[in-house]
């Protein structure tokens, strides 16, 4: 009962502490929520380009796209070279009329473009997927390299050439992230300190009466404690309601646009263990921030 006691004497000390101070308590926890939005941001934007680029990964291809009038027969040497590569899963042949015809079914807005034309601009191609165990290995890049020399190739697009600059900017991403992450962190720690402090010393009085009549450290300690962790929490909460808010709308946006190769399915938000780390995160900073604070006065 006593535990039960003592941890209501806390609450209560803290939310009243919250409430009468709340200006200067307002302002730290919106430093929190915008150190945990960033934070969140970077680690949404780069778990999401991750996602992408591991489905997108699963079919890597090469297009291989052919002078203008070329047939399948007259590139019968050139098939014969990409069905013979091991690096080759499978391949399919892309007439000009084919290339033209899911142009207009990926574009419809733009198919009024295409019928205006007295000739079809697309070339024929041949759509390569390369075997898993093969992606990017110096063996696709031979393939490509070999495809580029031949008479009827035109141009010779490797996905993978962009897959991996995506992966380093997902890379940079994440850095960036932590970085900065770490800054604002600090930035909260600190805000919430000094709100702590203010809030001891104009209770210095009776803390001093709390000690005359035999109370512990550790029992004064307890309400500003408790008051930094509520910030936290109330912080992180704030965080991860503003991520979703803006998730939401990029989502909205996305399906409005009907892009073929991008699509609502490719994006999440935070998974559940993230959102508790985030929140998590600004308890910990609440925490250490009214923690440090307190230690340091409490020895005055």
């Amino acid at each position: 009962m006593r535990v039960f006691y003592v941890l209501r004497y806390f609450l209560t000390e803290a939310f009243s502490n919250l409430w009468s101070n709340r200006l200067n308590n307002f302002i730290s926890m919106a430093i929190i929520v915008f150190s945990l939005f960033t934070f969140g941001l970077f680690v949404l934007t780069a778990e999401n380009l991750s996602e992408m680029i591991g489905r997108w990964t699963e079919n890597v291809r090469i297009n291989v796209f052919l002078s203008k009038g070329t047939n399948r027969e007259a590139a019968a040497r050139l098939e014969s070279l990409i069905k013979l590569s091991p690096v080759v899963s499978r391949y399919q042949f892309i007439t000009e009329k084919q290339a033209l015809q899911r142009f207009q079914s990926y574009y419809p807005g733009m198919k009024q473009l295409t019928t205006d034309l007295d000739t079809n601009p697309f070339p024929s191609s041949y759509e390569i997927t390369v075997r898993e165990e093969f992606q990017n290995k110096a063996s696709v890049q031979e393939l490509v390299a070999l495809l580029r020399k031949e008479k009827l190739v035109e141009d010779v697009e490797y996905d993978q050439e962009w897959i991996d600059r995506i992966q380093f900017i997902i890379r940079f991403v994440r850095i960036i992230g932590l970085f900065f992450g770490g800054i604002l962190m600090f930035t909260a720690t600190f805000s919430i300190s000094n709100v702590i402090k203010l809030m001891v010393l104009s209770r210095k009085d009776e803390i001093e009466i709390m000690r005359l009549v035999g109370a512990t450290n550790s029992f004064i300690k307890g309400p500003f404690l408790t008051e930094g962790i509520l910030q936290g929490l109330l912080g992180g909460i704030a965080a991860v309601v503003s991520l979703y808010l803006l998730y939401f709308g990029i989502l909205t946006k996305v399906s409005s646009l009907n892009a073929p190769f991008f699509t609502t399915d490719l994006l999440h938000f935070l998974s559940t263990q993230m959102i508790v780390a985030v929140i998590a995160g600004g308890m910990i900073v609440g925490f250490f921030g009214s923690f440090f604070s307190v230690e340091r006065l409490m020895r005055i």
